[in-house]
């Protein structure tokens, strides 16, 4: 619920910093609009009294020297005058506009309370003040602070047949410059404080003129004519110090805010209060209203949210009441208090409990110290077994090892022997055809016969012909002995060859039967390696079985169970019945082959050795 207020009031607050902006800007325009319609009053009466001045200057360049000329010019420019202006004169310096009369004064002037069924003409007063009648206006203080300066000027607020009047005095100068005197017109202030009777912002606050000086020019909400301060208007004086009448501001006041704005041309300052009722009014409001209705909301979540914790401490409750049935004080005391005040009671209860079975937990932790250093010692001497095993598990790996490096340089040297024995094979299968090829004795000697008796006929036909054939022939029979010579050469190597090919023909029987043995010896290694690789895969598996039984009884040790000795026993005889297998295993395992038995063997399998 704070959060939720907290939230509320930033947004409260955030939505208050938009309405102030929105109002200052909305006070401004208001202001600015005000400001523009007393700018318009004033124009409206320099204007009256600048062409008052304009007529009477170009009269008395004209040489008008009646008096009754520039009072009918009064009277005329003051029968069109607006509703505002009470008052219109012209008074002459001495001598200065007529100059056979010394001073002139024609001035006209209207209540502003006048009723307007009246013509016009009937409520216009008119007033010599250049007559002997009253005050002379030479002599008077207006005439030496307002007409001696000549400048035009705006009055202060002053008192005028209970009136408050503003007077407006222009100088009149002909073209040499010299001064003729002035015009005035007098306008009424209640004008403006109708003019300023408005609201500034929401149908609430309020407008009002004032002098530089402090001096109120129009209040809307002030009826008297009295002539007021800034001292005399709450609020306003506590924010005094702090107007710069150079350029328009926003302060912050006590009851409210206070826009203000120069009047262009005057030494009037516009001011606007808005109260802060009428901007934070609303969203205070809606605030409020919004804040209730989350108050409801969350009021109603609260409630159902305690209704649903009771139902979850009621069951607490209950299983602590059961622990508690022997104590029937505390029980009789729980029923006058609400449900936490019920928790506490029974939390307190189960507490005590708990502190009577301090006793026992201790002689248990004793008991489970004593098991814990026994399980302690039978995991060192399991510890010691299981890296015993490790070890003679090397080095079965490391005796097979070398065993499979030995079977594999034998099953590379028989394979070179039967790369060179099919190599001989070849050999002996290329001679005994070559050798097959050759005709045996028998067929050598009959041949050998027919060719010297084919000699014997050529040497007799070769009598019988020409010389030059003769001796061809003889060529040729000579090449033919030498051949049969070779051949008979030749021939007496058979025996040799023959030999040879016996020879060939052992070589290759011989390669059969190391072919075949070296089949066999191939097979036995392959087999060696199966049963080699089977016995090492045992001794993994026996490696992983240990380590299991070593895991699982780490794991029984640490846990609370094993704290009674009938447990503590029955791990013990696990661990005897692991050991006794893993030994029983370990006692099948192949005993390491020797070297020199292992290069007999190999010898012994080599023909070529």
């Amino acid at each position: 619920m704070l959060g939720a207020l907290v939230g509320m009031g930033g947004m409260t607050f955030l939505f208050s910093e938009i309405l102030r902006r929105q109002a200052e800007d909305q006070v401004r325009s208001n202001l600015d609009s005000k400001v523009n319609a007393i700018a318009s009053v004033t124009e409206s009466a320099e204007t009256l009294a600048y062409s008052l001045g304009v007529s009477a200057t170009t009269l008395h360049e004209r040489q008008a020297q009646f008096a009754d000329t520039y009072r009918e010019l009064v009277l005329q420019l003051f029968e069109r005058r607006p509703e505002f202006v009470v008052g219109l004169g012209l008074g002459q310096s001495e001598n200065g506009i007529i100059v056979d009369q010394p001073w002139l004064f024609p001035y006209y002037s209207a209540p502003a309370s006048a009723d307007v069924s009246v013509p016009a003409s009937d409520a216009i007063r008119y007033e010599d003040l250049a007559d002997d009648v009253g005050e002379f206006y030479p002599e008077s203080q207006r005439y030496r602070d307002y007409f001696e300066p000549q400048v035009n000027l705006w009055t202060a607020p002053y008192e005028n047949e209970n009136l408050r009047i503003l007077t407006y005095y222009y100088p009149l100068f002909n073209s040499e410059g010299v001064w003729l005197g002035s015009t005035l017109v007098d306008i009424d202030s209640t004008y403006l404080s109708n003019l300023l009777d408005d609201v500034v912002f929401q149908k609430a606050g309020r407008f009002l003129l004032v002098t530089q000086s402090g001096e109120v020019v129009a209040d809307p909400n002030t009826q008297t004519s009295n002539v007021q301060t800034y001292q005399s208007i709450p609020g306003l004086a506590d924010i005094w110090e702090q107007v710069d009448a150079e350029t328009a501001g926003f302060l912050k006041g006590q009851t409210g805010y206070w826009s203000y704005s120069p009047v262009p041309g005057q030494d009037w300052l516009l001011f606007g209060f808005v109260p802060y009722s009428a901007i934070y009014g609303r969203i205070f409001k809606i605030a409020a209203v919004i804040t209730g209705l989350m108050v409801l909301l969350l009021g109603t979540i609260v409630f159902l949210a305690i209704r649903k914790l009771n139902q979850r401490i009621k069951p607490i409750l209950l299983q602590g009441n059961q622990f508690a049935n022997d104590q029937q004080s505390l029980m009789a005391s729980s029923v006058h208090h609400d449900e936490l005040e019920q928790l506490s009671l029974s939390f307190f209860n189960l507490l005590n409990q708990l502190n009577l079975h301090q006793e026992t937990i201790r002689r248990h932790e004793e008991t489970i110290a004593q098991s814990n250093l026994h399980t302690d010692q039978i995991t060192e001497k399991f510890l010691a077994f299981t890296a015993q095993i490790d070890d003679e598990a090397q080095a079965q790996r490391t005796l097979i090892q070398k065993g499979q490096q030995q079977l594999t340089q034998q099953v590379n040297e028989y394979k070179s022997v039967d790369r060179r024995l099919d190599t001989l094979f070849t050999l002996a299968q290329t001679l005994s055809g070559f050798l097959d090829s050759i005709p045996n004795e028998s067929e050598s000697a009959q041949l050998f016969e027919s060719l010297d008796q084919r000699i014997l006929a050529l040497n007799a036909v070769l009598d019988e012909t020409t010389p030059d054939d003769k001796a061809r022939s003889q060529t040729l029979i000579t090449q033919l002995i030498t051949d049969i010579a070779s051949l008979k050469a030749y021939h007496r190597q058979h025996y040799s060859l023959k030999k040879l090919q016996h020879q060939t023909t052992d070589v290759a029987q011989s390669r059969q039967a190391v072919l075949t043995r070296s089949q066999a010896m191939v097979t036995a290694a392959q087999t060696i390696t199966q049963i080699l690789t089977e016995i090492e895969s045992i001794a993994a598996g026996l490696n992983q079985d240990a380590r299991h039984v070593s895991d699982m009884l780490w794991g029984n040790l640490q846990q609370s169970d094993l704290t009674m000795p009938g447990k503590a026993d029955a791990a013990m005889q696990s661990l005897d019945d692991a050991i006794a297998r893993v030994s029983s295993s370990s006692g099948t395992a192949l005993e390491p082959l020797d070297p020199a038995m292992a290069e007999n063997n190999r010898r012994e399998s080599d023909p070529w050795e």
